[in-house]
């Protein structure tokens, strides 16, 4: 007691002495450096002990000087923190007015803003921006990808495309060892990368991917960051791994990762080949086309020629591989140099050449008044791609407050479709040859006026070319367009962009904590679109007579010049902030059609407001209300009409029109995934007072639609995600509810105006055992309900179950069994119909010889077909789907 009286007594004294030599300020400066060279981009923060409030922070400068002061007493703690590299933490009771404190950073990793230990021998580190997790704490013996790993983690969401979320989030990125090579084409890194190598997983919350940003934009973006083991460290590694069917069909899988990730260079290649469905290229899209359009500095994100005629088939909530008959083949080259402290360049090259097929079988029914017919399709469908990407990345930093940065694809882009179609009765043949090219440099300048100051100026082109074109040796539109010696249909397309745009942001924190931007921006986009349908007297003569009939051929350009100003700011206070946004554009556009323009130059108006609230120290409440302008696209303003395919044709409205809509979601977070108990709710609902839609002339061999300017359609929707360890059996709950509702208007040619109600219900349930035992399994049930309503009300329910059993057998043996139903609603005459599909692995590892080998069987039941049902405000349609048939494949999988 008496040395607490002491400790009292000194620390009153030393509070006099010190009040009496400053005058009522601390002043604290000094210097950071690593390895004898100044360090800048520190963040400096500066706490009282007593109740660890921040007082004060700032960064260290290009010279790797700082100055921090405050007029509260001592003693404090000062915490050094900078990305990659060890925080430095000291407790300091300063005794006189100037301080010098100098302090040497060593490398270890990315920062970790505000650490605090929540359980020091649990799976999860928590901090107030990032959560470390314990890769050994989640592996169960079976994964073999970094997807397999995050797949098992409560809290972490992979889609069945290998997306990634926490929360109703996207992750931006996934890093390794602090650098990015893919950015949201992670895919290409997550479904390949070996688990092995990996000690931590790290979850960076309000991630800024401009470092310039950092600790001032207002950020809620998230990123995954790789942290791999010390020996595994700038260090050439990789893995090697093939899978062979020896009797029956002949399906195999191989793949090979060569990989170093050192300081200062890394390197990632790739090579992967496979028959079996998995789809090895699919994250190359979300690469081509990055970037995240609400960051600072950033213009022209998602610009991009519209997609005319899409064959792709759409299987929701169903695993696409056992319907995918594929054969892909994918070389990426990938690299990273930081030839010196102030330079980084990135590479990316990937090839890709690609076979898919798809067999389905289509019924089609209309019921609407008079309008009463059925359709009936087999389809055999098979698409080459043959795909050629490169990008380079470049970042020039002279100095800490500067920060140049170039980034520039070149992407070569050929797809061709043939369809074998038997159209109710009748044989025909499609052919859709597209051959594209696209090219997108981006430059960027980012200045940092202070450490609450930064200014980024960019400038973006862009150039398209997207031709197409599709024919069909059969004539099915004879009550349309007439004639009796047609043997032919055959159109082709011109769809081209070009795009140049250049923005100014300044992002200001200020002191207090609220936050203001203010941009500038203007954007020139050029597009033009020519299309022309012909039929054709004789398919073999490509010279021969064409008839090309009226109005179904497009000769248009749209040239819109586009200014904008933008401004927000947040009012930041203990436990809320507010935010009021407003964008204010003036835009120019002229549409030419076969050489007749239109002009229209108009003000679009964008208000918005959002806040967040911290209710209690788990629970977070968020809102946002917005009313939107914008003008009609490229796609909504077509003039005339062009077929997407066997019996649709489609125009726009010819009008350059502006589309207004206002809307609001409310959104409540409970805990976090370190948590036993965490939660996700919200809700949220639109007016779309202007919207397209469409009015349909529809015939059994072709339908019309014409896409026309309609008046408020609501929708609506609900959310809820809640998670649930229960102790007493070892295993994380989950509940996923949701609910979707519209309302709006569609027109049918014969039938009129209909008033449509949409209503969509998901109910979910799962569970995954976190046992220490040689038994772990991952079960649920999820059920959706679907209704339209017109004159008519119709309901379709489906259901999907799943059984994951995991046993390990032994210390180097494991067995892994994965079950699947799917039950799909009944209409069309057919009974409701239960599948039912099952996978079984059986794997040995030498971990001395870091091998291991794999038996599978896929597919055990031998389904070979399945049907499901769809529903729309037009017809319902029933599918049969051919699937991959059922086979035993045996593997080896290597790691150096």
């Amino acid at each position: 007691m008496n040395g607490n009286i002491n400790k009292r007594i000194a620390a009153l004294f030393s509070f006099c002495l010190l009040f009496m030599v400053v005058h009522g300020q601390v002043a604290i400066h000094g210097s950071v450096s690593t390895e004898g060279k100044a360090l800048g981009g520190v963040r400096i923060d500066l706490r009282r002990d007593s109740d660890n409030k921040m007082l004060a922070y700032t960064f260290s400068d290009g010279q790797g000087k700082y100055h921090v002061q405050t007029a509260q007493s001592g003693p404090f703690t000062l915490l050094f923190k900078a990305l990659s590299f060890k925080p430095v933490s000291l407790s300091i009771t300063p005794t006189q007015a100037d301080t010098l404190i100098d302090v040497q950073l060593s490398a270890g990793g990315v920062e970790q803003l505000q650490e605090v230990i929540v359980h020091s021998k649990g799976p999860y580190r928590r901090g107030r921006d990032t959560i470390e997790l314990a890769v050994k704490s989640f592996l169960q013996g079976d994964e073999r990808t970094v997807e397999d790993l995050l797949r098992k983690i409560p809290g972490i969401q992979v889609g069945t495309d290998g997306s990634i979320k926490i929360g109703n989030k996207e992750v931006e990125k996934v890093m390794v060892e602090g650098d990015d090579f893919f950015e949201k084409g992670y895919r290409l890194l997550t479904q390949s990368m070996s688990v092995r190598p990996l000690e931590k997983i790290q979850i960076l919350q309000r991630y800024s991917n401009n470092k310039q940003l950092k600790g001032i934009e207002n950020s809620d973006k998230i990123a995954l960051n790789l942290q791999l083991k010390e020996e595994s460290r700038a260090q050439w590694l990789g893995s090697v791994d093939a899978q062979v069917v020896p009797i029956g069909p002949k399906y195999y899988q191989g793949n090979a990762n060569l990989m170093n990730f050192g300081k200062k260079n890394k390197y990632y290649l790739l090579g992967a080949a496979n028959n079996n469905g998995v789809d090895a290229v699919s994250s190359i899209n979300h690469l081509i086309q990055s970037g995240s359009p609400d960051e600072p500095g950033q213009i022209g994100v998602g610009i991009t020629t519209p997609t005319l005629i899409d064959n792709t088939p759409n299987l929701p909530g169903f695993d696409y591989k056992r319907t995918n008959f594929n054969n892909d083949k994918l070389l990426s080259l990938n690299t990273i140099l930081n030839p010196t402290p102030q330079l980084k360049i990135k590479w990316l090259g990937f090839a890709n050449l690609t076979k898919k097929s798809f067999y389905r079988n289509t019924v089609q029914n209309y019921h609407l008044e008079d309008i009463q017919f059925t359709n009936t399709e087999d389809y055999q469908f098979t698409r080459n791609i043959d795909n050629y990407f490169t990008k380079l990345e470049l970042q020039l930093e002279p100095n800490k407050r500067t920060l140049l940065s170039y980034s520039g694809t070149l992407g070569s882009l050929r797809k061709n479709d043939l369809g074998a179609l038997l159209f109710n009765g009748v044989q025909s043949e499609e052919l859709t040859k597209s051959k594209g090219y696209l090219t997108n440099h981006s430059l960027s300048y980012s200045y940092k006026f202070s450490e609450r100051d930064v200014l980024v100026s960019s400038l973006r082109w862009i150039k398209q070319q997207s031709p197409l074109d599709y024919s069909i040796n059969q004539y099915y539109y004879e009550d349309l367009f007439g004639g009796k010696d047609i043997h032919a249909v055959k159109q082709h397309i011109e769809n081209n962009l070009q795009y140049l745009g250049a923005t100014t942001h300044y992002v200001s924190r200020k002191k207090n904590g609220d936050f203001f931007e203010l941009a500038f921006n203007m954007a020139y986009q050029q597009q033009q679109l020519n299309t022309e349908l012909k039929l054709l007297s004789n398919p073999d003569e490509l010279g021969g007579t064409a008839v090309s009939p009226s109005g179904f051929s497009n000769a248009m350009d749209l040239n819109v010049f586009q200014t904008n100003l933008i401004s927000k700011y947040t009012f930041k206070r203990n436990k809320w902030e507010l935010t009021p946004r407003l964008q204010a554009g003036l835009v120019q556009n002229r549409l030419t059609d076969f050489g007749k323009p239109k002009h229209k130059n108009n003000l679009l108006l964008s208000p918005g407001l959002s806040g967040k609230w911290v209710i209690h120290p788990k629970g977070r409440l968020e809102t946002d209300l917005y009313f939107q302008q914008q003008n009609t696209s490229l796609a909504e303003l077509i003039p005339h009409y062009y077929t997407t395919g066997v019996r649709n044709f489609i125009r726009g409205t010819d009008n350059l029109a502006t589309l207004s809509s206002s809307g609001g979601t409310l959104m409540y977070t409970y805990g976090s995934m370190t948590d036993r108990f965490f939660a996700n709710l919200s809700a949220g609902h639109q007016i779309l007072f202007d919207y397209v839609g469409t009015e349909s002339s529809l015939d059994p061999n072709f339908s019309l639609v014409q896409q026309v300017l309609l008046k408020n359609k609501k929708s609506s929707n609900y959310k809820a995600d809640l998670n649930y360890y229960l102790k007493v059996v070892g295993g994380n709950f989950r509940l996923d509810l949701g609910a979707n509702t519209a309302d709006y208007e569609t027109l049918v040619v014969g039938v009129g105006n209909r008033q449509i109600h949409t209503e969509t219900y998901d109910y979910g349930l799962s569970f995954r055992s976190a046992w220490k035992s040689r038994l772990n399994i991952y079960t649920g049930y999820a059920l959706q309900s679907v209704t339209y309503r017109s004159d008519s009300k119709t309901t379709l329910n489906n259901s999907r179950g799943f059984l994951n059993v995991f046993l390990n057998m032994g210390k180097n043996i494991q067995c892994n069994l994965k079950n699947e139903s799917y039950r799909f609603g009944s209409f069309l005459g057919q009974d409701s119909k239960t599948y039912y599909f099952s996978d079984f692995s059986l794997s040995y590892e030498l971990r001395q010889h870091r091998t291991r080998f794999t038996m599978t069987a896929k597919n055990i039941f031998n389904t070979r077909f399945f049907r499901n049902a769809e529903l729309t405000d037009l017809y319902n349609t029933s599918t049969e789907y051919k699937l991959l048939p059922g086979y035993i494949s045996f593997g080896v999988d290597y790691s150096f």
